[in-house]
């Protein structure tokens, strides 16, 4: 913006997403009683939110852009594999296959040298 203040273009952004949130969430709201959830829609989008979550863990797991990238990948298969194995293992506890993934994966680092 020309000739405004430096500091001010951050804060309008901010208002305006944060209005843009608001708007949105506010009209969930009041359209929420009249939806009917059991419908081919929901489950469409149901599906699609699967699959998107789905796509970035595999994504996350084989093609990193982050300092994960810099982990072999047979170590990041391990690690997913313990994590799937104890999830199910514990009757299907996410938070002991995080722990477990995480864990596989942070020894695996640390028997490569990686600390």
């Amino acid at each position: 913006m020309i000739g405004e203040p430096a500091w001010m273009t951050p804060w309008l952004l901010l208002s305006v997403a944060f209005g843009a949130a608001l708007l949105t969430r506010g009209a969930g709201v009041l359209l929420s009683g009249r939806v009917e959830p059991q419908t081919p829609i929901f489950d469409w989008f149901a599906c699609v939110g699967q699959a998107l979550v789905g796509g970035l863990m595999v994504r996350a797991i084989f093609l990193p852009t982050s300092v994960l990238a810099e982990t072999p990948v047979l170590d990041r298969a391990i690690a997913v594999a313990v994590g799937f194995a104890v999830f199910f293992l514990s009757r299907q506890q996410l938070l002991a296959g995080t722990f477990a993934g995480v864990g596989t994966m942070t020894l695996l680092n640390f028997l490569r040298g990686g600390f």
